[in-house]
């Protein structure tokens, strides 16, 4: 059983937070500007109802970027911030680069954007309203696809347990970066707040039903039910108490300061179902690492 890690050249950067497969949502324009042109034509970057794209926005986006041949053959890639204007019937106009990573980067992102369906969009008093927005599109570049497999999965784990526990933490400027992107993509600190302590509540919630899942697969015993359930709990409690500690203000930064933090959480929870369903841990590795 295999799965090919690199299937897609082009990701959005959205956010796959801790690990755990956590919701992601597009760029919100925090800027209070409103430019005023006249009273058809005003364009508002704050209204009392938010735009909505009319379906999942980053798989729409996914499935539409292609990535430009000759970028990719010459290794090229970054992230390209396109603004935009939503229409007071839905639809894109007035697309832009707001920030290059490359022309041919930018011509790709461009096109999608303009070429998007229409939006339900943004309300203030009760009437539709010109609303401006900017969102990252991030092309990837992979050299080739690649099958992980069990043996290279446990090399690959000693390594970040040996990592981790040498508490090598991320340099100042790849900090910034990464609080930045928060910023960008997730919106304020207490916004991010709330979305993780909710995500993981919900994750916690779902934890009886994946472990009865798990147990017809791995064939587990009623002891082995029991310890695997703990293991899931003892993870998520954990990471809910440090998302709890880091309190609201300037979260973000706390946040990214503390990743490394969730990181061992997260491999201390591997090391014990490893420890736990020793020859059962390559079944476990085939059908809920390989296929989460």
């Amino acid at each position: 059983m295999k799965r090919n890690y690199n299937w897609a050249k082009v990701t959005l950067v959205l956010g796959g937070i801790l690990g755990l497969g956590w919701l992601s949502t597009p760029v919100t324009a925090r800027d209070m500007e409103i430019r005023m042109v006249d009273e058809d034509t005003t364009i508002v970057v704050v209204a009392e109802v938010q735009p909505e794209f009319n379906g999942n926005l980053n798989q729409w986006i996914g499935e539409n970027v292609q990535y430009p041949q000759e970028a990719y053959e010459k290794q090229i890639d970054g992230r390209v911030f396109i603004t935009f204007v939503i229409e007071k019937d839905g639809s894109v106009s007035r697309a832009r680069v707001a920030r290059s990573a490359h022309p041919l980067l930018d011509a790709e992102a461009l096109r999608v954007i303009s070429g998007m369906p229409k939006w339900k969009p943004a309300m203030s008093g009760g009437k539709a309203v010109r609303f401006e927005k900017t969102l990252p599109i991030t092309f990837k570049y992979t050299p080739q696809e690649t099958v992980l497999t069990f043996e290279e999965y446990l090399k690959n784990l000693e390594e970040e347990r040996v990592m981790l526990e040498k508490g090598e933490k991320m340099n100042l400027e790849d900090m910034a970066r990464r609080v930045n992107a928060f910023k960008e993509q997730l919106g304020d600190d207490a916004t991010l707040r709330k979305m993780l302590l909710e995500k993981s509540q919900s994750i916690k919630g779902q934890i009886d039903s994946t472990v009865k899942a798990q147990t017809k697969v791995l064939k587990l015993k009623k002891n082995d039910v029991k310890e695997l359930t703990k293991i899931y709990e003892d993870e998520i409690d954990a990471k809910i108490k440090l998302i709890e500690s880091l309190g609201t203000d300037q979260f973000i930064s706390y946040f990214v300061e503390s990743e490394l933090e969730m990181r061992k959480i997260e491999m201390d929870k591997m090391l014990k179902i490893k420890d736990l369903l020793k020859d059962r841990f390559k079944l476990y590795f085939e059908n809920y690492i390989l296929r989460p």
